[in-house]
């Protein structure tokens, strides 16, 4: 017996495998299956950009069109909407010009007491991504098989990497999803632009990856500990995000270089070839400047090095500390950058900008709301301290500022303060997809050239599988799951990522699209498309078809300048130039409109740039 759903929109149908049943009862089931309404596990497609919850009700069956830079990671969600068991999904990857492989998640869900804020929610959210075979060490883990209650949703993560060295042009495949009782197929199909994306993220970042916290939820210690922490900088880097504070305790310069240094030498084993780590802080201690400055400098990785000078003050030290503990460290390398999180306005009025390279304010305090001290764009603020010295740059930061710092949000009589916590970008599990995605376009909007984020394993003090709450917020902090044998599988220890951490991926390529089309000589549209996105940071809940369709106008414009066809043969802008791709709203795991898939030509009359590409190289 065969069940087909109705093609849509040019695609081949969703064809629904039931069980084949014995001849002697098919007509019955045929009959039962023409009278009972349908029971059938429904399998659909989402956006990467949604956050699919248990509730979320079957969307009508279809396959999901993907377009992607060289260089580039992209995703989509295959949704089944049960009750079904036994649920595995699989894929032999996407072929064309060359064959891409394609990884597969189980979205695990965590149960939520409290909102993060207002615009938060409880009960159950996806957030951890179980892999199927991880990208770190190569084994199967326990993604499969999973079951899907009767009328509830559960997804599957599908992600593809594409090659800096793909062909440009079209590629197909499928999903194939199986149950007890059935199966379906969804189509996939991609279009791999002309341009390449850097390995090494162009945004700047420090993540903080405290001592203690892995010791903690994987029970390892000694050189199985070091080899840990380097997995969770891979993947980091893999993320486009780069762990700070990668070291283990082990204050060992040649141990640090053993099993670290290829996180700064773009050695490690990561998708992204040759990605490289843009910070490290310095952890040597009051007597360990001039063995970390030199030994450092020998590798060619003193750019990167920083000291934390003061975090927040005057809250976590006193403003008088901060020129004695930056010249400590200047005494012995000049070239050691001190980075504060403050204010321009703060650090002037206390006396201290002089002491500071970094400055790292909120991004609360970059663009407030009407009525608050930082109203209005703060940006210009910052531009005679910039001036000052070459080594001088402005990051920001989000912090409980982005929901509450305060215990529970009162949900039936919020209070003021309940509101002002609403919209901002946010890394909380019950924030948008979007506001998880939204961090690094209002970095590009503000002009800064770095992000710190103080911590990504948190909750690991209690059992992050199932309670993130910290600093009223849940997932303050935390962006990793510790992925034991235990829980997913396999026999080694390895971090696994939340699609939170997908989420900041796709914000780092969004900004190297929009840097590339600067690059590119107009950088005057693309603060045009990322301002009317986000206009002010308390305003990052936006829908995920406007984002899309944003980045699909700055692809649009990046293909006139910079690119041509796919499959053109010269055409692009080479490796590490930045990057681009219509990552748009109706290409990024969606049914796209009939005529999306003819082939490039398609393409670009979509994009209504066809008879009107050239080429430019940088």
């Amino acid at each position: 017996m065969l069940i087909r759903a109705a093609s849509l929109h040019g695609e081949p149908p969703l064809t629904l495998r039931p069980l084949a049943a014995p001849a002697a009862f098919a007509a019955v089931l045929a009959l039962l299956f023409a009278a009972l309404p349908a029971q059938a596990a429904s399998v659909w497609t989402a956006t990467s950009t949604e956050k699919i919850r248990p509730a979320a009700p079957a969307r009508a069956p279809g396959g999901a069109a993907l377009t992607a830079a060289r260089n580039e990671f992209e995703a989509f969600q295959v949704v089944i909407t049960g009750a079904a068991t036994g649920v595995r999904a699989t894929t032999a990857g996407l072929t064309g010009p060359a064959s891409l492989p394609v990884r597969l998640y189980r979205e695990a869900i965590i149960h939520l007491a409290n909102p993060s804020a207002l615009d938060g929610g409880t009960g159950p959210w996806p957030d951890a991504l179980v892999p199927d075979v991880d990208e770190l060490t190569g084994e199967r883990r326990n993604a499969f098989p999973f079951a899907v209650p009767a009328g509830e949703s559960r997804a599957v993560w599908v992600e593809v990497h594409v090659p800096p060295d793909a062909p440009a042009g079209e590629y197909a495949g499928s999903v194939q999803v199986t149950w007890d009782g059935g199966e379906a197929t969804v189509p996939v199909t991609l279009t791999v632009w002309p341009f390449t994306l850097p390995s090494t993220a162009s945004l700047k970042s420090a993540f903080g990856l405290s001592w203690g916290t892995l010791n903690t939820a994987h029970g390892v210690s000694g050189d199985a500990l070091s080899t840990l922490r380097g997995r969770y900088g891979q993947l980091a880097l893999d993320h486009r995000v780069t762990l700070s504070r990668i070291d283990d305790g082990n204050r060992d310069l040649a141990h640090f270089a053993s099993f670290f240094g290829p996180l700064f030498d773009g050695g490690a084993a990561t998708s992204l070839p040759g990605a490289q780590a843009t910070s490290v802080e310095y952890l040597g201690g009051s007597s360990g400047y001039a063995s970390w400055a030199s030994f450092f400098q020998s590798r060619g990785w003193d750019d990167r090095l920083f000291q934390y000078t003061c975090d927040e003050p005057p809250l976590q030290c006193a403003w008088g500390d901060i020129p004695a503990r930056a010249a400590s460290a200047r005494a012995v390398s000049p070239a050691l950058r001190t980075l504060v999180t403050t204010t321009v306005q703060q650090a002037d009025a206390a006396g201290v900008t002089s002491s500071i390279d970094v400055l790292v304010p909120v991004v609360n305090f970059l663009d407030d709301r009407a009525g608050e001290r930082f109203a209005g764009p703060q940006r210009a603020a910052y531009d005679a301290f910039l001036a000052g010295s070459p080594r001088r740059e402005v990051w920001t930061y989000q912090s409980c500022m982005s929901h509450g710092c305060g215990g529970t949000v009162d949900m039936g009589s919020p209070s003021d303060s309940d509101r002002y916590f609403t919209g901002w970008p946010s890394y909380m599990i019950d924030a948008s997809a979007v506001r998880n995605r939204a961090m690094e376009w209002i970095s590009f909007n503000h002009r800064v050239t770095g992000e710190l984020y103080y911590e990504t394993t948190m909750a690991y003090s209690h059992d992050p599988w199932n309670n993130q709450w910290d600093f009223s917020g849940n997932g303050d902090g935390t962006l990793f799951y510790p992925g034991t044998p235990a829980k997913v599988g396999g026999t080694t220890q390895i971090p696994v990522a939340s699609i939170r951490l997908k989420m900041i991926r796709e914000g780092m390529e969004d900004y190297e699209y929009l840097k590339l089309l600067t690059d590119l000589g107009d950088g005057a549209l693309a603060r045009e498309i990322s301002g009317a996105l986000f206009p002010h940071p308390y305003d990052a809940e936006v829908s995920p078809a406007d984002l899309l369709a944003a980045r699909e106008r700055i692809a649009r414009r990046i293909v006139e300048l910079g690119g041509g066809a796919p499959g053109a043969p010269g055409s692009g802008t080479g490796s590490g130039s930045g990057g681009g791709g219509a990552g748009g709203g109706l290409q990024a795991g969606v049914i796209a409109p009939s005529g999306c898939r003819s082939g490039a030509g398609g393409l670009l009359a979509l994009l209504g740039l066809a008879g009107a590409v050239r080429r430019r190289r940088r």
